[in-house]
This record gives C-alpha cells, structure tokens and sequence, in this order.
C-alpha cells in the first residue's frame, strides 16, 4: 500500500471513529435532558370564598407556601380566593369532577355527601370547641369521612386544629339582645336545611344567601341579621351596614382542605405527605391568627364602623334548641340515633 494510500485509509478510520464518539455523546446529552424534562411540576388549584387578606385567607395562602417550599419545585399550589372559581357549591362539585384540585372552607358543606354532616351546624348542640373536635377525630367521625372518598375527595388536614372563629357573631341592624327580639326576623342562613330549620325553630324567618352577597342583603334589608365567625368579620364590611354585633357562638367551626381522591393518590407518596403536614401546619397558623384577629379587629370595627358590640345571654336559644334536636332525626335530616352519639362523646 503506497504512502498515499495508508494516509487516506487512516484519515477515514479516525473520522468514524468521530462520528461513534460523537454519536454517543449525543446519545447521552438528550437522555440527559429528557430526564430534566421529565420532572415536571405538579400544578394544583385551590379554591375559597375567603377573601385574601383574611386570616383564612392568608391562612390558605400559607399552606400553598409551605406545600411548594417543601416539594422543592415539584409541586405548584395556586390560591383563588373570593370565589374566583365560582360558588362554593360549583368549586365541591368540580373538585368532584377532578377540574379543580382543592376547595376550603368550613366543614358544614361537608352535609352534601353525607346528611350526617349536618350535624355540626345544629346550634347548640355542642358544649364547647373541646366536645366538637373530640367529635371530629372519634371513630364516628372518621366513619363519615371514608363517605366522603365514596363521593371522591379526602379531608387532608387530618388533625381538624384549623379554628374558625374562634368564636361567631351575630350582627344586625337591629339590636337584638334575647330571643323575643329575632321573633319573624329574617335571618340569612347558608344553604343547609338542617341549620334553617334551626333558626325557624328559634322563631326566625330565615332566607338562604350567598356568602358574598350578605353585606348587601343587610344594606337592602332583604335580612335584617346574620352570622358568620368574628375573624372574618371587619375584612367582610358588614358592619358598615349592620351596626349591631352579639356574640352567639350557636356551634363550633372549623376548616377543612379537601382535595380530589383521584388527584391525591396520584401523587407519589412524599408529595402526598407534604400536602398533608403543609394543610395541618396552616390550620395551626390559621388558628393563631384567628384569635389575634378576633381582638384586633373588634377594636377596629368599633372605631372604623361606629359598632355597637352586645353582650347576649343564650341559655333561653340553649333551652328551645333542646328538643328539637329530636326533631331533627324525625324529619330524615340526619341519621336515627345520631344526637345521642354525639351526646355521649366526653
């Protein structure tokens, strides 16, 4: 073989011995980047009534921080706050439906999957927040939760320490300071038979309104009172229009975070967990706000709005409520049995 000749035959061994080495590389770099590609972050959609800047709000904002701080990019919890995405009603339903990921709010919507759910709406029935939470974390309240995985979502904050409140008002436009003075007076009640009935056993006439829409039902005196937790009051206004405030703490609240069942054991295991210790670490914050809350803003909505704060005795509300938690069963609006149950929990 002439000079020439091996030159020729060595430049072609070396250029594919080029192309195989770069070949490779290639090959490596895009499983490389397909890797980088492949974790891809989780996006999850969490829906409220609560305005932003209320202690729930903030509270929910929270988890969203904490789940997404923890999950180190993996996950991308957004808040939609003021019933962006629609009624608290259509929110459950979609979250059902799995087009939305999370919904929170108190746990009285809860009776849409279970009429037993009812149960912690009935005023008075309870003696205190201690006696509701026993309720909530007892072998009878786990039971009504695995209905709710029938239905298609889980409670994730499973510790049920997020407190609303943490306690609730009545405001008015009148002043009202017994039971005599809400005699026909029409009461805005959430959509609940049971806690309806309540209010029309106490002597009221109570009409169904929107969350939202209650400061102007108040201004328009389409009702003349309503209720909703102490923290959230002076960041919902209705003091501007009902300038008369009594402490009635008619039943224990607290939040609950749920989520699509489906969406939630997709998710590996960790992610799972990180959305859980994130939802009862809020519920620990939401709590500690709503109290500080509670006393910063009754001296704000006394200065600001001119209110009036009552002092109201409910042993007469206690007395008339007592036998018609009876009624309750009689009428099918939670299940025979039920009020002794939750009686007997010490």
């Amino acid at each position: 073989m002439t000079t020439g000749k091996k030159a020729l035959v060595l430049v072609t061994v070396l250029l594919v011995l080029l192309t195989t080495v770069t070949g490779c590389g290639s090959q490596g770099g895009d499983a490389d980047s397909g890797n980088k590609d492949s974790t891809e972050v989780i996006e999850l959609r969490l829906g409220t009534k609560m305005t932003a800047d209320s202690p729930e709000g903030l509270a929910f904002q929270k988890f969203a921080d904490l789940a997404n701080e923890r999950a180190e990019g993996r996950l991308n919890v957004t808040v939609y706050p003021s019933e962006q995405l629609g009624s608290g009603t259509t929110q459950i339903d979609n979250v059902i439906l799995g087009s939305q990921d999370l919904y929170a709010d108190g746990s009285t919507y809860l009776a849409s999957f279970n009429k037993d759910y009812s149960i912690s709406s009935v005023p008075f029935l309870f003696r205190d927040d201690e006696h509701y939470h026993k309720f909530c974390t007892s072998e009878l309240g786990q039971q009504m939760n695995e209905t709710l995985m029938e239905n298609g979502i889980r409670i994730i904050n499973d510790k049920r320490n997020f407190v609303r409140g943490p306690y609730r008002v009545l405001v008015s436009t009148v002043p009202i300071k017994s039971l005599s003075d809400i005699q026909g007076m029409k009461i805005r009640s959430f959509e609940s038979p049971v806690y309806g009935a309540c209010w029309a056993n106490l002597g009221a006439n109570p009409i169904v309104v929107a969350y939202t829409e209650t400061y102007l039902a108040l201004k328009q005196n389409v009702v003349k009172g309503a209720v909703l937790p102490i923290s959230n009051l002076y960041s919902m206004k209705w003091t501007e229009v009902g300038k008369y405030v009594a402490r009635i703490d008619e039943f224990p609240q607290d939040i609950v975070i749920v989520m699509n069942n489906k969406k939630f054991e997709s998710l590996p295991e960790d992610l799972q967990q990180i959305l859980v210790d994130a939802a009862n670490d809020a519920g620990d914050y939401g709590t500690e706000l709503a109290h500080k809350s509670a006393e910063e803003d009754t001296e704000r909505i006394k200065e600001e709005h001119g209110a009036e704060f009552i002092t109201l005795d409910t042993a007469e509300w206690q007395e008339k409520m007592k036998p018609y938690f009876y009624e309750l069963e009689k009428k099918g609006l939670v299940s025979e049995g039920m009020i002794d149950k939750v009686l007997a929990i010490e």
